[in-house]
């Protein structure tokens, strides 16, 4: 099995014509948008080739808008810019929105391989506040990122189309899976019939309150729906897709999410039997914690999440520190009892609750799992340092007064015993080394 980067370099040097269009390729493509790719369109430029980014690959500007910091994409994108497999696609329609009231980001580019195939692109989720709100309203709302997909997608098909025919795919990862599956349910029926296929890489699913989720079904004969062993974000209202795979990464947990770390084997993608048992009780979690709720409480909970986030100066999850986490703890104190419900139940069932459902023996491995995770952070220094301040914000949120003046008195004897240990380990160094 190899890396994206790896498959770039044994397939790099075909064409599309020499051998056609794979659903790695698809992975790439998806990869590819998540980088800013406006200097390559500067003095009004409409179109370019991938290859011309090969300049700020060289110059070390190649921005990477995702959330979560590089975990290889570069080395991907830097890969597919110096070969001719991906390096002789035109780009067009590169489209790149943020804007923080009302929230949407949303960015969507095309690659076009001569008369032969199109594929349209949507990003993900970059790292500003109002993209990650914009995430969440999905699961009370339609959202504006989704109908500009749905515009961008029927624009670029129908002037196509028009000019010649030509198969089309569209894709995206995370959000843009989301986008992907929004836009292509909502064809025009002439434009989804120019659709060969639509990728859905680990994006979440429509929320069945707000679409009808028989939407679906008209897209289903020409989806692949792909998400990681440890899957969570693609798990989020999970379309019925006949065609869903399971992919391998070479990361462990949540970090899987991320495209750079899929697997490939052979030029085929790397396939697992089933989703991780931790994954899937968290799914589990999520479903009794959220879609059993009404829209209006899971839009009162988003609000007052990302008004804590403000409220607290948190405009780029990239910056986030673990102060800025606590005190947006400590500002949800006074949020609504809703709110304080939501998160009060989802702690304790995915800490505590393993569920009658499951047998004793998959209880066992998910607790060594999260006790086996736990230890790994506390080996970390950093982990450590930063713990108290946390601990501190969850127990000023979801404690009454009276047991938030004890948990306080608590913390405090804590840290008057530790003062004390450090003072006579100073003098015991003192007395027995000198100064």
């Amino acid at each position: 099995m190899e890396t994206l980067a790896g498959y770039i370099g044994w397939m790099g040097d075909y064409s599309f014509e020499a051998c056609p269009f794979r659903e790695a390729d698809a992975l790439v493509l998806c990869l590819i948008a998540y980088f800013d790719l406006s200097p390559v369109f500067a003095d009004g430029k409409r179109t370019a080739h991938v290859r011309d980014c090969a300049q700020m690959v060289d110059a070390g500007e190649a921005k990477l808008l995702i959330t979560g910091g590089d975990l290889g994409n570069t080395e991907i994108f830097t890969a597919a810019v110096r070969s001719r497999r991906f390096g002789d696609l035109e780009i067009t329609d590169a489209v790149d929105v943020l804007q923080e009231n009302p929230p949407l980001q949303f960015a969507a580019v095309t690659f076009h391989d001569g008369s032969d195939f199109s594929f349209i692109a949507y990003r993900g989720t970059d790292s500003s506040l109002a993209g990650w709100k914009e995430n969440f309203m999905i699961s009370f709302t339609r959202t504006a990122a989704q109908e500009m997909a749905l515009q961008y997608a029927s624009e670029r098909i129908a002037e196509y189309r028009l000019a010649g025919k030509r198969k089309w795919y569209i894709g995206g990862h995370s959000k843009g899976g989301n986008l992907a599956l929004y836009a292509s349910c909502m064809l025009a029926d002439e434009d989804l019939l120019a659709v060969d296929r639509v990728f859905l890489l680990d994006g979440p699913g429509l929320c069945p309150e707000v679409l009808d989720a028989k939407l679906v079904k008209r897209i289903d004969s020409r989806a692949t729906m792909i998400t990681p062993e440890y899957d969570i974000i693609g798990s989020i209202f999970s379309p019925e897709i006949a065609d869903s795979r399971i992919i391998r990464s070479y990361r462990d947990g949540i970090v899987q999410h991320s495209l750079a770390s899929w697997l490939v084997d052979h030029g085929d993608l790397a396939l697992a039997e089933r989703h991780s048992l931790f994954s899937d009780r968290l799914n589990l979690v999520l479903d009794e914690c959220v879609e059993k709720r009404p829209l209006e409480d899971r839009a009162a909970f988003v609000d007052e999440m990302f008004d804590a986030f403000e409220k607290s100066g948190v405009t780029d999850f990239e910056k986030m520190t673990i102060d800025k986490f606590a005190e947006v703890l400590t500002t949800l104190r006074s949020a609504s009892k809703t709110t304080k419900d939501f998160l009060s139940e989802f702690t304790t069932k995915a800490l505590f609750d393993n569920g009658p459902d499951i047998p004793e023996n998959t209880k066992i491995q998910i607790r060594k799992g999260a006790l086996a995770s736990a230890a790994g952070l506390l080996k970390l220094q950093q982990f450590r340092r930063d713990l108290l301040p946390a601990l501190v914000g969850i127990g000023v949120l979801v404690s009454t007064d009276r047991l938030l003046i004890g948990f306080l008195r608590g913390i405090g004897v804590l840290l008057l015993g530790y003062g004390i240990f450090r003072v006579v380990r100073t003098i015991r160094h003192y007395l027995r080394f000198g100064a």
